[in-house]
């Protein structure tokens, strides 16, 4: 499932995510906010991608470009938001919840491993012959 697809998929990703990070009772009020978080990212990209769809295909490029500055300026914003209420929520964690914060989280949000993005960026300037 990609970024996109998983906007609507977001009520079923947060409860996976809570009942894989065996969020407890004394958790719940830094899990809500993580969650209502990635509700509002969710709402917020979902509706940004409708009106994007929705282009006939005939604006010009800077049309495409203004529209691809407000994608990623509206990520920048949720990505902020997602930052400040998971580091309240892992604040909170146990080493075990941790650890599978780190493994579960980057997928469920569209974040790439560092690892795989310099491997991916290598195999890009190889294929342009950089």
């Amino acid at each position: 499932m990609d970024g996109l697809e998983m906007l609507d998929h977001v009520e079923g990703r947060i409860a996976f995510l809570r009942a894989e990070l065996k969020i407890t009772d004394a958790q719940t009020s830094a899990w809500s906010g993580f969650a209502d978080a990635l509700r509002a990212r969710a709402k917020m990209l979902g509706e940004l991608r409708s009106t994007m769809m929705g282009n006939t295909g005939s604006e010009t490029l800077l049309d495409r470009l203004t529209a691809q500055e407000k994608w990623l300026s509206a990520r920048l914003d949720a990505t902020r938001s997602l930052r400040t209420t998971l580091g309240n929520l892992v604040a909170t964690f146990s080493d075990e919840q941790k650890t599978a914060a780190d493994e579960l989280l980057a997928p469920n949000l569209g974040i790439m491993p560092m690892a795989k993005q310099g491997s991916r960026m290598s195999s890009m300037r190889m294929q342009r012959g950089n």
